[in-house]
């Protein structure tokens, strides 16, 4: 074979992975749940309760008033976080403050929400 027939040939195939790679796949769309806007957003936290049960304290100390109860499993966005004196971190949420021992930390809602579910089924 010449080169230059080569040379077609090669540019052929080279065109044809180029369009062929190009064409929409409609099975590949990503579907995301829209029910939580912020699930994906780059500047906020969730959490996984991974206790039993755990009190929302008040405050982001052991000694603070409880203001509510979750339980296992619960997904929970963080709106605030801080470490006391004794270091350890505290994770605000719409309920209460949480301590980290009680919690595990994500930075989207679908790896919570896998992270949850992986829980329940214990």
């Amino acid at each position: 074979m010449s080169f230059n027939k080569k040379l077609l040939l090669l540019r052929l195939c080279f065109l044809s992975l180029l369009f062929s790679s190009c064409l929409k796949k409609e099975d590949s769309l990503i579907e995301f749940d829209k029910s939580y806007p912020l699930a994906l957003a780059p500047d906020v936290e969730w959490c996984v309760v991974t206790e039993p049960y755990v009190a929302y304290k008040k405050d982001s100390d052991w000694a603070s008033s409880v203001t509510g109860h979750c339980r296992k499993g619960e997904i929970l966005q963080i709106i605030g976080k801080r470490q006391d004196a004794s270091g350890e971190r505290w994770y605000c949420t719409e309920k209460g403050w949480l301590s980290e021992i009680s919690i595990n930390v994500y930075n989207n809602r679908y790896k919570a929400q896998k992270v949850s579910e992986e829980l329940l089924k214990q």
